[in-house]
């Protein structure tokens, strides 16, 4: 995300990292960008070492569910304050990490452009590729495919399981999802 921060600041972009509050020292004092902390109740600073450390014990499918547990907790964390922070700010358009689920439920609700970008693995809805966090091999048979389609619906359950909230603020803001089928992924970029 900082090279892409970098690049829109040299077309003449504002740009700010949101994050947070363990990202802060990284983002002001390594990558020099402006940053704006976020959740810092539910995550003060500090408390990211504690959750790393709990994340190396695990593996398998027990650190997938970790993983997304936490994902969702930050998720939901964000779905309360980002857009309060977004209209004080006055930002016009988000860059979101896929990793994060759900965000961008948060422009959709606002109204304001959004894209994903993909700094992880990446997650492949569609059933053609095995999601990255199955260990199978890529094959493009219809045993395969179907294979490779449970899993993405086994996947999309445990996040919906995870993150109530998310399901909480869709239904509040009037916004129809597919939990099926991840349909809210930026149809810009």
């Amino acid at each position: 995300m900082t090279a892409l921060a970098r690049e829109l600041q040299s077309r003449n972009r504002d740009v700010v990292l949101i994050s947070l509050p363990d990202t802060e020292p990284f983002v002001r004092n390594v990558a020099r960008l402006p940053f704006i902390p976020c959740c810092e109740k539910e995550f003060p600073a500090g408390s990211t070492p504690a959750v790393v450390r709990q994340m190396s014990r695990l593996q398998g499918q027990e650190a997938a569910e970790f993983v997304v547990r936490i994902c969702a907790a930050i998720t939901s964390a964000l779905l309360k304050s980002l857009p309060r922070l977004i209209n004080s700010v006055g930002i016009d358009a988000l860059v979101l990490d896929t990793y994060q689920f759900y965000l961008e439920l948060v422009p959709i609700k606002l109204g304001i452009p959004y894209v994903h970008v993909s700094n992880a693995l990446h997650f492949d809805y569609s059933g053609h590729t095995p999601l990255c966090i199955f260990d199978w091999p890529h094959e493009t048979t219809p045993a395969a495919v179907a294979r490779n389609r449970a899993g993405v619906a086994r996947f999309m359950e445990l996040l919906k399981q995870a993150s109530p909230a998310a399901g909480d603020y869709a239904e509040r803001a009037g916004i129809k999802m597919d939990w099926e089928n991840y349909t809210t992924i930026s149809k810009l970029a």
